[in-house]
């Protein structure tokens, strides 16, 4: 048994190291393209920080200054003092992007989970119809959007642009939803149905516990979209108390000069609120949007 068990260990290691040895190395290349992919995706990030902690005089330095000396608050201590409704507007926002977050959730879920795990006819082209509708380029809808809201009486209210949002995001989510729910075993199910659990039980009580990583990561995705939303946040928001985060800072310049210190401070403390999020949700975004790759 022993001389057994040693030639099976053997053969096992011997298996393994023939996978191993299968396998082919990573190219120099590889590496390469991904450097330059995070440098590009980060540099714009990485040159605002750095330019919202340099004096005026580094900013407008020649030749170019790419590292602050010293680096300093200033800009951020100015921007809370001089400019406090900034506060407001990421507040503004975020009441916006987490409703919107949960709206789509709710509903878009639902329509997912009907188009991705009931059979019916139709059901292909209703994902066609959606598709074409997200299709659409937001501006044009702007002038439609904007009546209808003004007699609706919905201007300048968190309820309309939460309705807006919520139009324009929904194919997404329900796209990124449904192909997340084919991928939850329908074995489960049908071992729900043998009990007697009806489609809403089995959605509330079975497919969303399994489909968290999907649900999160798409809450993330929509959460992103709403927050950086301009357009339509800049029409339905004309007062100056309601606007969100981009629409505001989009107003800060001056009307002689551009004060880049200023600008690039309120872009940070706008994009923290999503960092946070995103550092938070790491793991579940990065299982949500890798869920069924496998498969």
């Amino acid at each position: 048994m022993t001389l057994f068990g040693g030639s099976a260990r053997e053969r096992a290691t011997d298996q393994r190291t023939a996978r191993s040895s299968r396998r082919k190395p990573v190219s120099l290349s590889f590496y390469i393209v991904a450097a330059i992919t995070v440098i590009v995706s980060f540099f714009p990030t990485a040159w605002i920080f750095l330019t919202s902690i340099k004096s005026e005089a580094d900013i407008y330095a020649w030749p170019v200054q790419y590292l602050p000396d010293p680096a300093t608050l200033e800009n951020y201590l100015n921007i809370l003092n001089e400019t406090p409704e900034l506060l407001g507007y990421i507040l503004n926002s975020f009441i916006v992007a987490t409703s919107t977050t949960f709206v789509i959730l709710a509903c878009g879920g639902l329509a997912a989970y009907s188009l991705g795990r009931l059979t019916y006819r139709g059901r292909n082209f209703i994902l066609i119809l959606i598709l074409a509708v997200s299709m659409f380029p937001p501006l044009a809808l702007l002038p439609s959007l904007f009546n209808m809201f003004l007699e609706l009486g919905m201007i300048n209210s968190y309820s309309g642009l939460i309705i807006g949002h919520a139009g324009l995001y929904t194919p997404i989510a329900v796209w990124i939803l449904t192909n997340f729910f084919k991928t939850v075993p329908h074995e489960i199910e049908d071992a729900a149905r043998v009990d007697g659990a009806g489609s809403l039980r089995i959605f509330w009580s079975i497919i969303l516990p399994l489909s968290a990583p999907g649900l999160i990561s798409t809450g993330l995705i929509v959460f992103i979209f709403s927050w950086n939303e301009f357009p339509l946040s800049l029409v339905l928001m004309s007062d100056n108390f309601m606007r969100t985060a981009p629409v505001g800072i989009s107003l800060f310049p001056g009307e002689y000069s551009f004060p880049w210190e200023i600008i690039t401070a309120a872009t940070m403390l706008t994009i923290l609120p999503i960092l946070v999020i995103s550092g938070v949700f790491q793991d579940r975004l990065i299982g949500g949007l890798t869920a069924g790759s496998g498969k």
